[in-house]
């Protein structure tokens, strides 16, 4: 006990941490608690697992493949790392969402309804960041297609995409970046934001169920206390208590996959980010063409600043469902669209889709040939067509016409890329010019506005390519 006086507990720590909460608080009150530990979970097991990882592009893969195969214990490690991740995103999401429903964003909580939202973004970087550091395919082209987002940004695209990657592509600064980002930044942040964000519960306490408008002054409890400290930490420790057991099966049982190294050449390959990140991916195929920017910009930016706002501009200080028709109204909208698009996109899971999107219109014989040399060269494989086809890895080739690009614009970026934009990862292609021709001429036929989509096979293209080779000659019949 001495030692507890020492440390002031009496005067300090026990009034803080034994005031009392509202009677009758739910178990949707341990969300937030559950977070805190899931994050320690994630603390430790990224320590350890740090002390084997090698953050450089040529041993990183083979770090992790070792700390999961050879270090004792390593690959339990390395799961619950994985599965403590996703869980901690999913909590706090389900944290802020309760809140919202309950009302509780509202003054005087609502400064700490804003660090709930900072705390969501700073979990969201700390997932964007931590899946390249396997260095794998996923790893990699997920964090291409990410990066490149805001490259479509006007003015300060090609800045704020350098600056993620630490220079115009993927490399090894991109690496070592992510892992100090993600090792030493955002958990600093974070715990920074969540003392911010605790001790500003503390001082206004949680939501009570009894208040009808936010912030009224309330009759005192009675009957028995229900302290954050001890009942609600031992509430929230039998909670936490399963859900560990649960990370601990997943980890064992379904330990996290890896994919081959970050280079690899596989034809059929499909990059897919974490499943948090799946319906940002599925969004962005319903813009395509001059409404890219739609998806990457003006939703996800317009989204974060509406969290940000909602304690400004919702409609009514009252709290409860019934109260707030409006409110409800938009946070299930945003639940169903957020669950809608994440199926879609796992329903689109499958191999390089072997097809190309074209307008329903005559073609002449130049784009034929065009579009023959675009199957030929797999431009497919990094390129959609209206969100069909591709990867995703570049820019969707739809409508070239209402991006006010022309002929002699696509041919000297097919040729020379890096010359017409410092920061892409298209490689050049050493084609002759009547091959740049015929590949522009195609490009630009892929004008949607005036016709309709029709889906063509490769596979049926790459036989034409192959009727149209010229044979060869037979061979005379040995003379007898």
């Amino acid at each position: 006990m001495s030692f507890l006086h020492d440390i002031g507990w009496e005067k300090y720590i026990q009034p803080f941490l034994s005031k009392r909460l509202p009677d009758n608080t739910g178990w949707t009150a341990v969300l937030g608690t559950l977070c805190a530990m899931t994050f320690m979970v994630l603390v430790v097991t990224g320590m350890f697992l740090a002390f084997y990882y090698v953050p450089d592009p040529d041993k990183a893969w083979d770090s992790v493949q070792y700390i999961s195969k050879e270090v004792p214990l390593g690959g339990v490690l390395r799961g619950l790392h994985h599965w403590s991740a996703g869980l901690m995103v999913l909590l706090v999401f389900c944290h802020l969402f309760v809140t919202y429903i309950h009302g509780s964003y509202n003054r005087p909580r609502h400064l700490t309804w804003i660090t709930g939202v900072c705390l969501l973004l700073i979990t969201l970087g700390l997932g964007f960041t931590g899946y390249l550091l396997p260095w794998d395919m996923k790893a990699y082209w997920a964090t291409v297609v990410g990066a490149n987002m805001p490259s479509q940004y006007p003015v300060v695209g090609d800045v704020i995409t350098r600056f993620i990657l630490g220079g115009p592509d993927v490399s090894g600064f991109t690496l070592s970046r992510f892992f100090s980002v993600h090792t030493l930044v955002l958990p600093a942040c974070l715990v920074l934001v969540m003392a911010m964000h605790i001790y500003l519960i503390r001082v206004h306490n949680i939501s009570d169920p009894r208040e009808r408008l936010a912030g009224e002054e309330l009759p005192p409890w009675t009957g028995k206390p229900y302290r954050f400290y001890p009942e609600h930490m031992n509430r929230s420790m039998l909670a936490f208590g399963v859900v560990f057991l649960g990370l601990l099966l997943l980890a064992i049982n379904m330990p996290p996959h890896m994919e081959a190294k970050a280079g690899t050449i596989i034809p059929d390959y499909l990059p897919r980010p974490e499943w948090y990140y799946m319906w940002l991916f599925q969004l962005l195929t319903y813009f395509t063409g001059s409404w890219e920017m739609i998806g990457s910009l003006i939703i996800f930016v317009g989204g974060i600043i509406l969290l940000f706002g909602v304690p400004f501009w919702s409609e009514s200080r009252l709290k409860g469902f019934a109260n707030r028709p409006v409110s409800v109204a938009v946070a299930a909208t945003f639940a169903v669209c957020i669950i809608y698009l994440t199926a879609m996109a796992y329903a689109e899971v499958s191999s390089y889709r072997n097809i190309i999107v074209v307008p329903d219109k005559p073609m002449s014989a130049q784009v034929e040939r065009g579009m023959q040399l675009f199957v030929e060269r797999e431009c497919s494989y990094c390129h959609n067509i209206l969100g069909k086809g591709g990867h995703r890895t570049g820019p969707d080739m739809s409508n070239m016409v209402k991006k006010d690009r022309d002929a002699d614009y696509l041919m000297n970026y097919i040729k020379t890329p890096a010359e017409m934009y410092s920061g892409t990862v298209m490689p050049a292609y050493d084609l002759k010019p009547n091959q740049l021709r015929d590949l522009a001429a195609f490009l630009m036929f892929l004008d949607f506005s005036d016709a309709k989509p029709i889906v063509k096979s490769q596979d049926e293209i790459r036989e034409m390519i192959a009727a149209q080779q010229p044979q060869p000659a037979a061979q005379p019949a040995a003379a007898k």
